[in-house]
């Protein structure tokens, strides 16, 4: 086993993508890739609904990767969302004693501990805590720091975490399954952090960032602010609810539903109109009926129309996310779409006139060994989930050398 080789899985809705990419000191190189259709209702909103197939197209997935490369692979890193999961902030304080020492290692060690008590109490054994990052610390109420203030003096120490929880059972459903395939869950990471490791820059986040990544099943969101994680949440929202609502009102199938929101729908409509750009709305598509034949006609204003209506309700349930987080500096913040959903035409202009905020499109970062196909929005999360594991990796041959090749051992005996 090369541990220097790193797998990430990108299990969503439709489909199931597997990256491989070799961890260098200058950084990393993709050395494989592969990608699995996923028949419908398989995954059903982030929970795996049928087990036998997901294993099946995982299993598929990782022996052609392994094929690529070389190697077994043991160990993979995945995302997790599909609404299951949710980030909330959480400060806490204790007294230094006695009064005025300098503060050590320990003190931030408790205070981390009594996070977690809290957390476990409040949220009950249905919940696993995956992280605990930690915002800013005070001191006496007055010092902030972002890093650990261990060696500063004070009479009260206050820590500020964001804090990620996720439901038990549909993880563990996911882990089954990875575990039925052949290998074990190594990390896994929030699938809007993933994301934003793929799309989203370090000066973004300082200045201030709303990710939006829009899968087919669900919405995953994460909002930085001064450089730290501020907000994570995941919405059962995502492009297939427009593909279900095109395909009722139009009387069309649903494959060709999301067809037609891909070719000629677009996210904008009431901006479309006051731009007087009527003659694009008014342009007719013939649609097939339910029962596969060419029978009528429908504007693409009718078209855009609903995916307006969708993406609208979308937008106006993620507003008041960022809005309750209490930052002061949300004004200054620029949005980033990305996913499968971000190819819809104007979403960006939808997402400006909603947020009143700057919008873009996040593509993944060009990594070497990375097939120019892969530079899309809806491999963004599993792009940013190799990132993130290759990060791990570096951090732990710094500190335990052979904790993979352990980890290895482990398994087997």
């Amino acid at each position: 086993m090369n541990e220097n080789i790193v797998t990430a899985l990108d299990i969503g809705t439709s489909k199931v993508f597997g990256i491989s990419a070799l961890v260098k000191d200058t950084g990393i190189e993709v050395i494989a890739t592969d990608i699995q259709n996923l028949s419908e209702d398989v995954i059903k909103k982030g929970r795996v609904i049928d087990i036998e197939e997901t294993t099946n197209t995982i299993f598929s997935v990782l022996k052609n990767l392994q094929t690529k490369i070389g190697e077994n692979i043991d160990w993979v890193s995945i995302g997790i969302g599909g609404g299951h999961l949710k980030g909330e902030n959480y400060t806490k304080s204790i007294s230094i004693e006695p009064s005025g020492r300098e503060i050590n290692d320990n003190d931030i060690q408790i205070l981390r501990r009594e996070i977690k008590n809290t957390l476990t109490a409040e949220k009950g054994p249905d919940k696993k805590i995956l992280y605990t990052v930690s915002r800013q610390y005070k001191i006496d109420n007055l010092n902030i720091t972002k890093k650990e203030p261990v060696g500063m003096h004070g009479n009260t120490l206050e820590m500020s975490v964001h804090a990620i929880t996720v439901d038990r059972n549909p993880l563990q459903d996911i882990e089954n399954c990875i575990k039925n395939a052949g290998a074990q869950t190594e990390w896994i990471y929030p699938h809007s952090w993933a994301a934003a490791e793929a799309v989203v820059t370090e000066e973004e986040k300082k200045v201030g960032c709303l990710l939006l990544d829009i899968g087919k099943g669900t919405t995953d969101i994460c909002f930085f602010t001064d450089g730290v994680i501020a907000a994570t949440d995941s919405i059962k929202i995502g492009g297939g609810l427009i593909d279900s609502d095109l395909s009722l009102i139009l009387h069309t199938p649903l494959t060709y539903a999301e067809e037609i929101k891909k070719t000629y729908g677009y996210a904008c409509y009431p901006t479309l109109l006051k731009e007087d750009k009527n003659n694009i709305l008014s342009q007719q598509v013939e649609i097939l009926s339910t029962s596969g034949k060419l029978s009528k006609n429908v504007t693409i204003g009718q078209i855009s129309n609903i995916i307006y209506d969708r993406l609208n309700e979308l937008f106006s349930k993620i507003k008041p996310i960022i809005m309750n987080t209490g930052e002061a500096n949300i004004v200054g913040t620029n949005i980033v779409i990305t996913g499968g959903s971000a190819k819809i035409k104007d979403i960006t202009a939808l997402s400006e006139e909603i947020f009143g905020l700057p919008s873009r499109i996040g593509i993944p970062k060009n990594l070497p060994g990375l097939e120019t196909t892969y530079h899309q929005p809806e491999f963004s999360t599993g792009i940013g989930l190799v990132m993130l594991a290759s990060q791990q990796v570096r951090k732990q041959k710094k500190i335990f050398p052979f904790q993979r090749v352990k980890k290895f051992f482990e398994r087997f005996f």
